[in-house]
């Protein structure tokens, strides 16, 4: 799943490519998604072709005052899988998981320049809610990813 990792973090890099974010290392960015991959609070679903891992979902819940709510951290195909319904079939896997849970909603976060990542979740009923900002810490060290 590390490459799946990585090759969203250069489509992410082509997006907005002056993001401390995304500019990270690949071993870098291979660990921090191993060690995402590995936490105990989400939960990971796998969509296979054979043998090969070709996307995931990974969610993470958390509680808030109106019930549970279901975040979608991460999901991402292959490009080379890419128009197959994988995308479709692993968000629908994940609502599933979601209301076995007991969550109340469902929540992504989408680059801003991802016009198709929000086509796809606005055609699967999702609905624009809030806007996030982000802004580097200056005079601690090094910028950290936003």
């Amino acid at each position: 799943m590390g490459d799946l990792y990585v090759e969203l973090q250069e489509h992410h890099f082509e997006l907005q490519p002056d993001n401390p974010r995304y500019q990270v290392a690949r071993e870098r960015w291979l660990e921090i998604a191993s060690a995402a991959v590995g936490d105990s609070d989400d939960e990971v679903l796998v969509a296979q072709d054979e043998s090969a891992v070709v996307g995931f979902s990974r969610l993470r819940y958390e509680e808030k005052p109106w019930g549970l709510a279901c975040q979608v951290e991460t999901l991402v195909v292959s490009s080379s899988c890419r128009g197959r319904g994988i995308g479709t079939q692993l968000l629908e896997a994940s609502e599933e998981a979601a209301a076995r849970r007991g969550a109340r909603g469902m929540r992504v976060e989408v680059v801003t320049e991802n016009d198709g990542g929000r086509d796809f979740y606005e055609k699967r009923g999702y609905r624009a809610l809030a806007m996030r900002y982000g802004k580097p810490v200056e005079g601690s060290g090094p910028s950290l990813p936003l």
